[in-house]
């Protein structure tokens, strides 16, 4: 008995002291690019935002005169989910490159979440105007990133050349509401679980009621959106494509259906991603 105590205690410090943390400093992103032949070196940030966080992210800045892509991460997760991205020498050479660390993931406040997506957009609104002031950006949104990006694109127009919505939870109506979200996110639950976890189950918890806030304001959204996902998607349902068909009303869209692959298309597809990133560059 005082053994398995024991064991539960150990396994709360641990996950309270930032196990499982799911983030990659600064230095192992230099290793890692460098391993993986990005011979541009990384640029690491930290901008205020107006919510009055830090918000951290990664940089690979070949020219400034290059288009510049914005990657954003679903939940949990942090920048180093498109690490492979940022390390594509294709991608590279067509565009600057700039992963975010989302509000309580990464180096972003770690621990703290932030539920709206509204200042979540405020977020990457820094960072898009300190790395590229008075210039569009081309933003690849990854599931809950996916509703961020959105966000961006109905409160900044000018700022906003195309999105690229990887696996995105969109639509309000098919978000589940697990039994265990409720008990996960106050103590004891939330003390069972790493801190990354804890963060990702309390800003899904009310993303319904912020994709409904969102809802009327779709048709704001003028710049094309390449919609991907994969019919097998098991986590956010692929009825979020024919959301954001319905949705779009005065934007083009293209969209490309899966047969293969599941939610983490992002990692295993990364040849459709990288392609569909490149045709919206090239305004095809």
């Amino acid at each position: 008995m005082y053994t398995l105590l024991a064991l539960l205690l150990i396994w709360m410090i641990a996950v309270q002291a930032g196990c499982m943390a799911m983030r990659t400093s600064d230095r192992t992103w230099t290793k890692k690019l460098r391993e993986k032949g990005q011979p541009v070196l990384p640029r690491f940030i930290d901008v205020p935002a107006p919510t009055g966080r830090s918000i951290h992210a990664v940089c690979v800045i070949a020219a400034d005169s290059m288009p510049w892509v914005l990657f954003l991460h679903g939940s949990p997760g942090s920048s180093d989910a498109f690490l492979d991205y940022l390390a594509d020498t294709t991608l590279s050479k067509h565009a600057n490159l700039v992963a975010i660390d989302r509000a309580g993931f990464g180096y972003s406040d770690f621990g703290n979440p932030e539920t709206s997506l509204q200042r979540q957009a405020q977020d990457v609104k820094a960072v898009a105007d300190f790395i590229a002031p008075g210039r569009r950006l081309f933003l690849v949104g990854h599931s809950l990133g996916s509703p961020v990006i959105v966000r961006f694109a109905i409160d900044y127009p000018d700022q906003t050349a195309g999105i690229v919505n990887v696996a995105g939870s969109v639509d309000p109506s098919l978000e589940p509401h697990p039994w265990w979200q409720k008990f996960m996110d106050v103590p004891p639950g939330k003390w069972l679980i790493p801190k990354s976890f804890w963060v990702s189950n309390h800003e899904i918890r009310y993303l319904e009621t912020e994709l409904e806030t969102m809802k009327p304001l779709w048709a704001n959204i003028q710049r094309p959106m390449h919609i991907i996902h994969a019919k097998n998607d098991r986590l956010v349902d692929v009825g979020n494509v024919e959301f954001c068909k319905r949705m779009l009303s005065n934007a083009p869209f293209e969209v490309m259906l899966l047969e293969k692959g599941d939610h983490f298309i992002l990692w295993s597809r990364q040849d459709v991603i990288r392609d569909a990133v490149l045709k919206m560059i090239a305004g095809k």
